[in-house]
């Protein structure tokens, strides 16, 4: 069960779709992801492939200004668009249904810019992407202090030019952070 971890929707519960359609970020991991960024109040998130939106939602819940959530596969959409507006966040939140890469050029091309970008891609992406690609895809609406979180299900052990990465292991998950390098801000 997909449910909100802390703050004002504390326990909330999450509607999720049935079947193999996504894999919500697990309870475990969300947690260290959020121990990790410490006080997200106020800030801009952006949550590509939301899914049913637990990241996202967790993100407004904790005091996040604003959410944007991209979700590609229409039904799923529907589930994101309940989650989200059954916690009350609809005037928190902008919903894009579209695949990552367009809705990204359009973020790119209204000037838009997030503090922190969650990427949580179906790993059979991985088949023919690179976890620096997506990376490189998103930078563009990455604000000057951003962090990028992507979730992967291999080891990696660099970093696109331009980024400092950490990374953490969980079993067959990954999560590694992303943040532009000072070498290159000089």
């Amino acid at each position: 069960m997909l449910h909100v971890l802390t703050g004002s929707h504390k326990g909330r519960k999450l509607k999720v779709p049935k079947g193999q359609t996504i894999r919500p970020t697990t309870s475990r991991v969300k947690k260290s992801i959020f121990d990790r960024l410490g006080d997200i109040s106020g800030l801009g998130i952006l949550d590509i492939f939301a899914g049913s939106g637990g990241l996202g939602i967790e993100s407004l819940s904790r005091g996040a200004s604003h959410v944007t959530f991209i979700e590609k596969d229409p039904s799923v959409f529907k589930i994101l668009l309940q989650n989200v507006t059954d916690c009350g966040f609809r005037d928190r939140a902008d919903l894009i249904c579209a695949g990552y890469e367009q809705a990204l050029k359009n973020l790119s091309r209204g000037n838009e810019s997030f503090d922190i970008i969650f990427i949580d891609p179906p790993y059979k992406l991985y088949e023919v992407l690179k976890v620096g690609d997506f990376i490189e895809s998103a930078a563009p609406v990455l604000g000057d202090e951003g962090l990028m979180v992507i979730e992967h299900d291999h080891k990696i052990n660099d970093a696109p030019p331009g980024f400092a990465r950490f990374t953490k292991p969980f079993g067959g998950t990954h999560l590694s952070f992303f943040r532009r390098s000072e070498e290159c801000a000089k």
